[in-house]
Order: structure tokens, then sequence, then C-alpha cells
């Protein structure tokens, strides 16, 4: 049924809907007077009148708007800009676009902001204008769906284009509800695993959270049950239903090795048919079947690709090799699916590593390749001596090297959230650990004891343009992925001082560096062959030597 704007009067407050009318009500559409305090709008009449509706509303003093449900912010954004609201309170659990918090941004009276969610860049840029910021609940995502998405904490879920569902877990369901609450450039959602119960939830959530445009791919590479092919029919029907609904599209990724087999099975037993069709007539027709033949064998082999390919319609129609033309995210990483332009670093010969990744640890130098170079760390007796960048993200530089060329090499980068010129409680610093022994690929020396016995290899060294500081290695342990260790800044004394007990706690050998909530420490964080732990550092400032600047 057709849903109307109702705009209605509560004391002081405005109160945003966007609904179907009751039989009374509708009598009233367009027409700029009040009926049970309320106006009632059709959105093509509220888009061409909105400056009479502002108007009509000017009399009402309202200084704060409710918004109960939202089909387009645009037009409550223009409503707030001629009645000077103070207060904004959205009460839908979802998030907006950041076109729309920018624009919220412009309106120079608003004081206060409830809503579900937004990024913490917004949230600070609001507090320096004196808009206070207010969530109406924590948001609950579990650690494992944040390692799938090779994501380091909540806000970075928010700019996510590409999500991956590699297991059914416990919760996976919740944690996708809670995601598309919080995300707003929601494009793709792959799935490698496999059940009816997994795949009808995540259409039913897709479709529920009126998503838009939204591809679910089913990845036939990673099924090792045949799952695929005995579900086909129902698959195709899930298919269909996700047309109808208009929200979303579902499409199977057939791998090369499957197209192929099934592809030369169907030829052959069309073949043997039109053989013995041949047998039959070749005395008559002899002539015409030969000057036919190829023809006719052109034409069956796109039938036997369109009978694997277009039986289940379009929601069929590709293969591993086309991920990017599907929108797959650059920044995303698909396990064992290769990525056009994807340069396999772990291939490269030792002069190929010597002569693109030995550095001279000047900052000012390393800047004229890469204006995101901040820092330089050298850990003594491995191969760390690298430059540290720091980009809007932290995902750009686990696919590209300080040349910005893509590679899996990746490169050595700061925790986004870090200011490495005044240096967080927290500083943290991400990498690689590659089987060629390059970026973080020698950090596991620290697990032995014998390298911990040289007093000297326990300090690191990291310049940044403020100069160089010595940091001592006082924890180093393995861990099942968790972002528990990944803060970069303490609301209190207790909360830090709670922090250094624990990772003191996990650390794989004991010490008598001290180590007090008012001293910086250094994190060095990187995998350990698998996909659910890492190899995790902590060192304590010991000093910073002046005139070390680059």
């Amino acid at each position: 049924m057709k849903e109307y704007f109702v705009l209605t009067k509560l004391d002081n407050t405005l109160v945003f809907n966007y609904r179907t009318l009751l039989d009374d009500e509708t009598v009233f559409i367009n027409k700029n007077n009040y009926y049970k305090d309320s106006l009632y709008y059709d959105l093509k009449y509220f888009k061409k009148h909105i400056k009479d509706i502002t108007g009509v509303l000017s009399s009402g003093g309202f200084t704060s708007i409710k918004i109960l449900r939202l089909v387009t912010f645009k037009y409550p954004i223009e409503v707030m800009k001629k009645l000077s609201i103070e207060t904004l309170v959205l009460e839908f659990d979802s998030t907006l676009s950041l076109t729309d918090y920018n624009q919220l941004l412009e309106l120079n009276t608003l004081k206060h902001i409830y809503c579900f969610y937004m990024p913490k860049e917004i949230k600070n840029e609001f507090s320096k204008r004196g808009c206070e910021v207010v969530f109406s609940s924590d948001i609950k995502i579990s650690d494992r769906f944040l390692m799938q998405q090779d994501a380091f904490e909540i806000d970075t879920l928010y700019y996510k284009k590409v999500i991956k569902i590699n297991e059914e877990y416990p919760g996976v369901m919740d944690d996708l509800r809670e995601f598309l609450k919080l995300n707003y450039n929601l494009k793709a959602i792959h799935i490698y695993t496999y059940s009816k119960s997994l795949i009808e939830a995540i259409v039913k959530q897709v479709k529920n959270d009126e998503s838009k445009n939204v591809i679910i791919y089913l990845h036939q590479g990673y099924d090792k049950g045949d799952f695929i092919v005995s579900n086909f029919e129902w698959l195709k029907k899930i298919s269909n239903e996700c047309k109808e609904s208009y929200t979303c599209e579902f499409r199977i990724i057939y791998a090369n090795s499957f197209l192929s087999s099934n592809l030369f099975k169907q030829l052959t037993f069309n073949n043997l048919k039109l053989a013995s069709i041949l047998c039959i007539y070749v005395c008559v027709v002899s002539l015409i079947i030969v000057k036919s033949y190829d023809y006719i064998e052109e034409i069956n082999v796109e039938q036997m690709r369109n009978r694997i390919l277009s039986d289940a319609s379009s929601f069929i129609d590709t293969s591993d090799d086309e991920l990017d033309e599907l929108g797959e995210e650059e920044s995303v990483y698909i396990p064992e699916v290769s990525e056009d332009g994807m340069e396999d670093a772990n291939k490269l010969t030792e002069k190929e590593i010597t002569d693109r990744y030995t550095f001279t640890p000047s900052i000012k130098g390393l800047k004229k390749i890469n204006k995101e170079v901040q820092g330089y760390l050298i850990v003594k007796n491995t191969k760390i001596s690298y430059p540290v960048l720091k980009h809007s993200d932290n995902n750009y530089y686990l696919k590209h090297d300080i040349y910005k060329r893509k590679t899996s090499i990746g490169a050595l980068f700061f925790d986004y959230r870090n200011n490495v010129k005044k240096m967080d409680d927290n500083t943290i610093i991400y990498g690689h650990s590659m089987l060629n022994g390059t970026m973080f690929g020698t950090l596991r020396k620290v697990t032995n004891s014998s390298w911990r016995k040289e007093e000297d290899n326990l300090v690191i060294s990291l310049t940044t343009e403020k100069g160089t500081m010595s940091f001592k290695i006082f924890s180093v342990y393995k861990v099942d992925y968790t972002t528990d260790y990944l803060k970069v800044k303490f609301s209190s004394n207790k909360d830090k001082e709670k922090f250094i007990n624990m990772i003191r706690k996990r650390s794989m050998f004991k010490n008598d560096t001290k180590v007090g909530v008012n001293d910086k420490i250094l994190t060095l964080s990187t995998c350990t062959g698998g996909n659910n732990r890492r190899l995790v550092v902590h060192a304590v400032l010991l000093k910073e030597e002046k005139g070390g600047k680059q």
C-alpha cells in the first residue's frame, strides 16, 4: 500500500513518520491543514511544495524533530534548516549516509543528536561544533565477524561495500543484523559455507532491512558436498523471490574447473547423439552434413554451455575470474580467490625483494615516494627495517606497498586512529607475516628465548618526524583473534592499568620492565600463519632522543 509523510505536533517537537494512512486521514492528504495534530503529504507533493509546508510549520514553535521512519533524509534536513531546529532524535535502528551527516554538519543551530550510531570521526566533528551526540544503544558485533571482514574495529564496518560469510557459527545472524544497522554502503555478500537455514536467513535479513541492490554470491568452488547441485531448484526459487522483491540479486559463482568438467560431459553426450543421426542419414545427405558439421558443432557447444549456466536464468552467470566486475571491493580479502592485478609477493626473487624493500631510514626521503610515510621501524636481529605508513583506514596497506602497488606483501602501517605526532597511550603497527621474511615475517624471532637473551634485541627503534624513540619489549604472546589489545586511548588510569595487567598476564615470558599508566606503549600485531591467530608484541617507551628528526 502507498505510504505518506505524516508530520505530527507533540509540544515543541515535530514528529516525522512515513506510513500508510487510516481511512479518515486520507481526506487530508496535501491539504496543509492539521487533522489530529498531523499533516499528511505524498512524497511528490512534499518535494514540490516544501517551502509552503515549512511556512505552515514555522508557526508551531518547534525546537526539535523526531524521525520514526526514514524514506529519504533530504526533506527533513530542509525543514530543520528553515525551523532552526536544536535537537534531532532518530528513533530508527540504522545509520545515515556520509552525505546526510555532512548536511547535518552544516546546521549551525543543532545542539543535540540522539541516534543509533555514527562513525567516530563524524561524531568528533559535531563535538567541535558544540553539538552533543548520544547513541541509543551499544553495537554488539563479535570479534569473529570483525575478523572475517578484515575489520579492526566497529567503525571500519560502516564503510564496507563487500562482506563475506566464511562459516556458520552461533550468533552469525545476530552479527549480520547488527552490521546492516550500522552499514550504509553494502553492495555484495559472498557466502562460502552452505546450509539452507543460513542462506534463507541471510536473504530474509537483507530483504527485511530494505537494502537495495545487494548482490548475494554463493561460491561453488567451496562446495565440497555438492550442496548447490543437490539444491539447484531451491536456489532457483530463492533467486526468483529476490528478483520479485527488488531488494537483492542471488548468483552462483562457479569455479572454472567445474564449468570445464561439466561442459565436456554435456558436449560428449550430445556429440554421440549427433553421430548416431549422422550415421543414419549419411548416405542420403552426406554432402550436406559435411558442409554443415562445423556450424552444428558450434551451436551445440553454445547450447551445452547455456544448459549449465542459464538453467537458473540470470542468477548463475559467472566464474571466479570475474569477481572484480561483480562488486568485489578492492580492500576485501577473499581466501584463495585470485584478484585481478594482485601480485603474489611470495614469488618474488631475493633480488627483487632487496631492490624494492631495502630503505634508508629517512622520513623526509621516504615521503618523496609516498606522502603517507609517518615512521620508520627497526627491530634488531630481524629483517624488520621498514617505513611505517598511515592511511584513512586499516585496509589499504594490507594489499598495497609503499609504492601503492597492489601486492600481497602490503606494508607496515599505523592504526588509522593513532596520532603519530603526539603518540597515544597505545600506538599500534600492523603488517603481514610473509613467508619470504619481509614485513613482519621475522617478528616470530621474538618468541625464541635465545633471541631474547640478547638484551639489546628487546629494544625497538621507532623514528617519526618528531624524532627517534626507543621502546623495550615487555610482553609477547599469540592469541586467537580479538580486538581487546587494539585500544589506542583509555578513559581512565584504572582502564589502562587493567589493560597493562591483561597483556602482561598473556606474555610467554616474564621480565622486570616497569610499565605504568603514564607510559607510552608500542604494539606490533601480525598473523601467525592461520586466520584465527595473531602474534602480538608490546613494548614500553624508554627514551626519546632529541634531534632525531629526519
